[in-house]
């Protein structure tokens, strides 16, 4: 009688553990129809510091891009202008979790001196495509650019890039 108690609490522990068997994993992120993405943010424009971005699909898993910012103070002026190439890993790529690379020039202006540096640095971050056709973008990620030139002396500047909050159309 114990036994065939045993017996039954068993088989009913596995029937109610089963776990449908599956025959392939998750299949991979659908492929992305969009090529291209213009992209800015809305954040910042309200603090008037303006900024752009550009990015198009170079395949599955790479995108270059030009971006740009400009930054009024009063006296003090700050503009950028680069070009970055990105990585997703996912082979999706404008979506997902990205690597980049950037290189660029960077001017500042205070009073009537102006200087102009370059810049190469890295960055890291996200990027979805919303919606049911996938036409609004936003992104967010943060780097650094190593900046040498002008008045540097052949010393160089660490400067942190944000990405706080880029808002965009994919087409």
């Amino acid at each position: 009688m114990r036994n065939s108690w045993a017996i039954s609490l068993v088989a009913f522990l596995c029937l109610a553990t089963v776990v449908p068997a599956s025959a392939q994993d998750k299949p991979p992120n659908a492929p992305v129809v969009r090529d291209q993405v213009i992209s800015a943010s809305p954040i910042l424009w309200m603090v008037k510091w303006f900024n752009a971005d550009y990015e198009r699909r170079i395949n599955s898993t790479t995108t270059w891009g030009l971006s740009g910012s400009y930054l009024p103070q009063d006296d003090f002026e700050y503009g950028r202008a680069s070009v970055f190439v990105r990585y997703y890993p996912q082979q999706a790529a404008l979506t997902g979790f990205y690597l980049g690379g950037q290189a660029g020039v960077y001017r500042t202006t205070e009073g009537r001196q102006h200087e102009v540096s370059y810049g190469a640095g890295i960055d890291i971050g996200y990027a979805w495509l919303l919606g049911s056709s996938r036409r609004t973008s936003v992104s967010i990620g943060l780097g650094v650019t190593r900046v040498f030139g002008g008045d540097l002396d052949g010393d160089s500047i660490e400067i942190p890039n944000v990405r706080l909050l880029n808002v965009g159309i994919a087409f």
